[in-house]
């Protein structure tokens, strides 16, 4: 697995992580797979949530993080999997949520905790990774994993652009 992008932004409001989340949401196709990282209290579920909304879950589906059923499988647009491996100890376990047939097929697969498995999940993808800053503001560093993952990160800068020539876009977007 070789890190080929990425993209640093900085998220200064909630609003910032909700609007990241509607344009990730734009450019996911079926099969994607997008892991989020970051410590407890660094906006995971909030921007899973941002995501889901942002591919038609509807808002009387109250969406919460799967801790302990572990997947959430989301009335969306496409077929929407949300994933906690946070308790998860062993890859073997992997093997009974069926998520290998998910991924690179007909469902779109958003994992929280799920760098550990990255391997055995394929590889390719999103790898978005927050940090808690002062406040409301996150950092989020967004990392592409094998060819799917480039084309992912591309559709997503492209919206970004997009939207910071429309309005108000996250802020400190920088390629690397």
């Amino acid at each position: 697995m070789q890190q080929a992008a990425s993209l640093e932004l900085v998220l200064h409001s909630r609003g910032d992580t909700r609007r990241l989340g509607r344009r990730l949401a734009a450019c996911l196709t079926p099969g994607d797979l997008v892991l989020l990282e970051g410590d407890l209290g660094a906006g995971k579920t909030f921007l899973a949530r941002a995501i889901a909304r942002g591919m038609g879950v509807p808002t009387e589906i109250r969406i919460t993080s799967p801790t302990f059923d572990l997947v959430h499988e989301l009335p969306a647009s496409v077929p929407l999997l949300h994933v906690d491996l946070y308790r998860l100890d062993e890859s073997s376990s992997l093997m009974d949520l069926g998520l290998s047939e998910r991924i690179g097929a007909d469902a779109i697969v958003l994992i929280e905790w799920g760098a550990r498995f990255a391997q055995e999940l394929g590889g390719e993808g999103l790898w978005l990774s927050l940090r808690a800053a002062a406040g409301v503001t996150r950092y989020c560093r967004i990392d592409a994993h094998g060819e799917r993952g480039l084309q992912l990160l591309g559709r997503l800068e492209q919206s970004l652009v997009e939207q910071s020539l429309h309005g108000r876009a996250c802020s400190g977007s920088t390629p690397t």
